[in-house]
């Protein structure tokens, strides 16, 4: 990436020294001391929890830091607010794409720098907005028309989106806080187009990730931590994968994919000719008791529509859904709950998350019919319950009483994922359920859905992630323009065949 050793032996862009900033008795930032180069590309990894996301937000302007110093160019900054660490030129861009659903998306990208008509005035010039995205999006290899509105965009487009405005933003140090959560390949190699473009032209850039696969394609640099403080810090992308989940955990490496393969049972659910809209054209495919199929494809080949329509947040414009046999035609989510079915959404924060309420009711509250009792809720039991699930899935910190928003983004994704699994359901969807989840706390989400299938549940799992995908499921099946590009049984499918599908 660039000219490495330049980076390197430069005075640093952006320093912290000893910097600490305390949450709870259970964790804190403590005595971190990094530097942050122009032209680099500074990789954090570590696990769920571990204080990544913590850190950066400690940068820009998001917490106040309650001992240590920040260094931007040399000087003492103290940012009181987002907007007045991005004045100085120190940018964030967050899990989730944080976008303006009534805009356009080159009002989006160029938000704040739109074009004037006049030197001055008030009234934008629409086609040079549009002209300059349109140049923009070329150069990067964006397939999203600059005039659409935010609002229409799926998940992945909108990260893709709001990637875009780091090549606009006049900025020294940009973040990125897991930036290809949820990208297929070629979304994410826009995305590294996007870090190369910015790296080139001088800017520092803090690049927090759980695909180690990335470290090699763009670190100069990777710092480990783990539980508040600085684990390593190594010179460059060249460590193994294996030796950075020992530090990430202080432990031994794991199986990636314990997948079991169970005896499949009979037919439990079919879709016929299933139509959405112009994003699902004609889709057909069935599931078997105890079978995982994946689902894969690439940015708006439909595959989270394709979620919501079985789940009763979409409603199909024609087709069939059969579930045990029985035709099924879902307006709520409510009645496909009531025929065993489950969903796990691509979009936690805005779909799933119950940020004020704590970790009992976010994971309870799919299945309360569980803890009912004469006298009402059986509190008791939902606590020893929900112990359990925090327990099997390695949710940190895990007290019952702690609340949602207070947690990391990949283990409030945990917390997700045991809601529904609590919810004792015989068909689960799960859309991106390991995004933005640590390498070796996948493998508890991956344990968990051996443990369901081989209780008799059968598992849809949506995901970009090929190598998941491969690893995890038993027949894959490719979307690619709204209908079904292939139908592989995992003994016959590769990352190249997926590939060559899911572009056709």
């Amino acid at each position: 990436m660039g000219d490495r050793g330049t980076a390197r032996e430069a005075a640093p862009l952006l320093a912290l020294r000893s910097l600490s900033k305390f949450f709870s008795d259970d964790f804190a930032l403590r005595d971190v001391s990094l530097e942050l180069r122009a032209g680099e590309v500074h990789v954090l990894v570590g696990q769920n929890g571990s204080g990544k996301s913590a850190l950066m937000k400690a940068i820009c302007g998001i917490f106040r830091r309650d001992g240590g110093d920040i260094l931007l160019d040399g000087e003492s900054v103290d940012f009181a607010s987002v907007n007045e660490a991005r004045l100085a030129g120190v940018v964030m861009q967050h899990q989730n794409a944080q976008l303006f659903d009534n805009l356009s998306v080159a009002e989006n990208v160029f938000f704040g720098r739109v074009p004037r008509r006049q030197l001055g005035a008030r009234t934008l010039d629409k086609y040079k907005l549009h002209e300059d995205c349109e140049r923009l999006f070329t150069r990067l290899g964006i397939a999203i028309s600059p005039e659409d509105l935010v609002s229409r965009l799926g998940y992945t487009q909108r990260l893709v989106v709001s990637a875009a405005q780091t090549c606009v933003a006049v900025a020294k140090a940009v973040v990125f806080d897991e930036p290809t959560a949820g990208m297929a390949d070629p979304e994410r190699e826009i995305l590294f187009k996007i870090v190369r473009e910015i790296r080139d032209r001088g800017v520092g850039i803090f690049y927090i990730s759980h695909k180690l696969d990335e470290i090699g394609k763009i670190a100069d640099r990777v710092t480990v931590l783990h539980g508040g403080r600085i684990a390593a810090s190594l010179p460059d992308g060249s460590v193994g994968r294996e030796d950075l989940i020992r530090m990430m955990t202080g432990g031994t490496c794991t199986e990636r994919y314990p997948r079991l393969r169970v005896e499949y049972g009979p037919q439990v659910l079919s879709v016929e000719h299933l139509r959405s809209g112009s994003v699902l054209q004609d889709v057909s495919f069935t599931l078997r008791k105890g079978e995982v199929l994946g689902i894969t494809g690439l940015m708006g080949s439909g595959r989270t529509r394709l979620a919501n329509c079985l789940f009763g947040q979409a409603r199909p414009s024609g087709g069939l859904v059969r579930v045990d046999g029985v035709r099924a035609e879902f307006r709520h989510p409510s009645e496909a709950l009531r025929r065993g079915i489950a969903l796990i959404p691509e979009d936690r924060d805005n779909n799933a998350s119950f940020h004020n309420q704590d970790i009992v009711q976010n994971i309870s509250v799919a299945a309360l019919d569980r803890f009912l009792g004469s006298y009402g809720l059986d509190t008791r039991y939902m606590e020893e319950l929900t112990d359990e699930y925090i327990s099997s899935l390695g949710i940190l910190p895990g007290h019952p009483s702690d609340i949602m928003r207070s947690y990391s983004g990949g283990n409030q994704q945990k917390v997700v994922v045991a809601r529904w699994f609590m919810s004792l359901c015989k068909i689960f969807i799960m859309d991106e359920p390991t995004r933005g989840i640590d390498a070796a706390a996948r493998i508890d989400i991956y344990n968990a859905m051996n443990d369901l299938v081989t209780k008799g549940a059968s598992i849809i799992l949506i995901s970009s992630d090929i190598e998941e995908i491969l690893g995890m499921c038993d027949r894959i099946l490719v979307l690619a323009g709204g209908r079904i590009a292939c139908d592989l049984p995992r003994s016959e499918a590769t990352s190249e065949k997926i590939l060559d599908y899911a572009s056709a």
